[in-house]
């Protein structure tokens, strides 16, 4: 199969050339919460937009199908999964960097989505104190209760936009097993379906900016401001800090234990630039995967 040309993906899908791609790393590492391992295979099925896709390994490149839905643009599946960013050049650059370099070149083909903003902040919104598992059960609860179905498959719902979850209010949520986040989504969804919050806007400010006008919104902190502001909206300096980062910068880097996290961001920033969110998914799952291994998870 050849490479795909501009415009929408042909029927049997389109291959994509790409010399390095981790996709369960990328798919399935707490980036996106709507993705599914297809039974018995390698690959991945979900919705990206209006389009329901299945996501294979292939030699060289990766195999993507729309097997329900609308069309998908070639060009919107490229930057969704971050197949131009240079990781070769990544590598090269912080070889020597003790805890980075061996990251880089241990996890190869590890790359950042660049999702839908709404539906981004949906799931880190309902990250919070929360795990992997449970924010996949919540947030496809969500698209099925109140999502359009766009295919004969569980989860093939598309996302309900900010309208949708701020005409049915805190308490549709709770009964999705919400919880307190309920609230947030509900003050997120209000404030974007009015257009007095605009996340389109936060593309083209400054990284710090952007951070204080997501925070301003009431239950997004720094963590949850700074997933979103890595995974769907392009700005490099955003490094959040969990755990496992916590671990990373203070075994790798000498952050003292005390430190708090807004410092360790900081910390992070001056030493990677705009290079952070890529250093942090980097040393996240080289620090969850090492601790997994240990028998720490």
């Amino acid at each position: 199969m050849s490479s795909p040309s501009p415009g929408i993906i042909p029927t049997g899908g389109a291959f994509f050339p790409v010399s390095e791609f981790d996709l369960p790393g990328t798919i399935d590492g707490g980036q996106a919460f709507r993705w599914h391992s297809l039974e018995g295979e390698s690959g991945y099925r979900g919705v990206v937009g209006r389009s329901v896709l299945e996501v294979r390994p292939a030699d060289r490149g990766l195999l993507v199908q729309v097997v329900s839905g609308e069309p998908a643009d070639v060009g919107e599946i490229r930057s969704y999964l971050g197949l131009d960013y240079d990781l070769e050049g990544l590598r090269a650059k912080y070889a020597g960097d003790p805890g980075l370099g061996p990251a880089l070149s241990g996890y190869l083909g590890l790359r950042l989505l660049r999702q839908d903003p709404w539906e981004c902040l949906c799931g880190f919104i309902c990250s919070a104190a929360s795990n992997i598992p449970r924010i996949k059960l919540n947030m496809g609860a969500l698209a099925a209760t109140q999502g359009e179905r766009i295919g004969p498959e569980p989860g093939d719902f598309a996302f309900p936009g900010p309208e949708a979850v701020a005409s049915v209010g805190e308490q549709a949520a709770r009964d999705l097993a919400w919880g307190f986040r309920a609230r947030y989504l509900e003050g997120a969804a209000v404030a974007v379906a009015s257009g007095n919050f605009v996340l389109e806007r936060l593309l083209d400010m400054p990284y710090k900016e952007a951070r204080e006008a997501l925070v301003a919104l009431d239950g997004i902190g720094p963590k949850i401001a700074d997933c979103v502001l890595a995974f769907s909206l392009i700005q490099g300096e955003a490094f959040p800090v969990d755990r496992w980062v916590r671990r990373a910068m203070e075994e790798w880097y000498g952050a003292p234990e005390k430190m708090s996290n807004a410092a360790v961001g900081e910390m992070a920033r001056e030493r990677f630039g705009e290079d952070a969110a890529y250093a942090q998914q980097y040393l996240f799952h080289r620090q969850r995967l090492a601790a997994r291994a240990q028998g720490r998870v």
